[in-house]
């Protein structure tokens, strides 16, 4: 009689949940479908559109993210879990795991802020730190870089937006600058003849715009010199790498003694 009286309850149970949950998970397969349908017109929508290409990563991520959201609310409803406790069970979940996260939410902001006030774009050369590189793609939490190496370099955010950053401008005229520690005794005429030289094995300079040397500190053991050179944004790492290899040997070959060498490069 007892076991009767179980299978009752769960045949009732079955009657009662079964039809809900059916249609809970017809509903939850069919709302993932249009969603990555819908997604993919959304993409195809801001491509048609040109909207940047930067913000349309993060667009489409937004968008993917919201509706799932809500189709699993709706998907709860129908099984019959309330609503409002299951935001409320959800907001605290997600309050515990940006507790967890502090340093990922971080780089979410930091990424929106990127997103929102451009201050580099996809294809922009830019120079984070000791990183240098072209921008490959700006993702919600990091931008990747990708070296004239082929070398993929990934920044949290975060460190972009707290810190500085060089943004060199493809196809404006950039200024390539080399500081140097000399011997004191060395000619400055000597000195400008091996920039003129290095200049002229550089296939990227501007022509029409000279190198410029600057003694910039003094002292009884040596001299800093600044040398300067100008070429375009997009060569600027082949320029930069090619004209320090080329005033090296310059000076070698006039016998100018070379103190100590630090290379910094510097935008107009």
């Amino acid at each position: 009689m007892e076991q009767k009286t179980y299978i009752d309850q769960v045949y009732d149970l079955i009657l009662q949940f079964g039809p809900k949950i059916v249609s809970a998970l017809i509903l939850l397969f069919v709302g993932m479908w249009v969603i990555r349908r819908g997604v993919r017109s959304f993409g195809m929508v801001l491509e048609k559109r040109n909207v940047d290409s930067s913000l349309r990563p993060f667009l489409i991520t937004l968008i993917d993210v919201a509706l799932k959201v809500a189709l699993l609310l709706v998907v709860a409803s129908q099984i019959g879990i309330e609503t409002t406790s299951f935001i409320a069970v959800f907001s605290a979940i997600a309050f515990a795991i940006g507790l967890a996260l502090q340093g990922s939410l971080g780089n979410f902001a930091s990424g929106v802020l990127i997103l929102l006030f451009r201050p580099y774009r996809v294809g922009d050369l830019l120079s984070v730190e000791d990183f240098t590189g072209y921008v490959s793609e700006i993702q919600i939490f990091n931008t990747i870089l990708m070296t004239e190496h082929g070398k993929k370099i990934i920044i949290p955010n975060s460190k972009i937006t707290e810190g500085p950053i060089e943004n060199i401008a493809l196809g404006e005229e950039v200024q390539v600058e080399i500081s140097i520690l000399l011997d004191s005794n060395t000619s400055v005429p000597t000195i400008r003849e091996a920039a003129i030289a290095a200049a002229a094995e550089c296939p990227w300079l501007i022509e029409g715009r000279p190198a410029e040397v600057v003694i910039s500190g003094l002292n009884r053991e040596d001299m800093k010199v600044d040398i300067a050179w100008w070429t375009k944004g997009e060569h600027y790492i082949h320029t930069l790498d090619f004209i320090h290899e080329a005033l090296r040997s310059a000076f070698e070959a006039r016998g100018i003694g070379l103190a100590k060498e630090r290379r910094r490069e510097m935008m107009e």
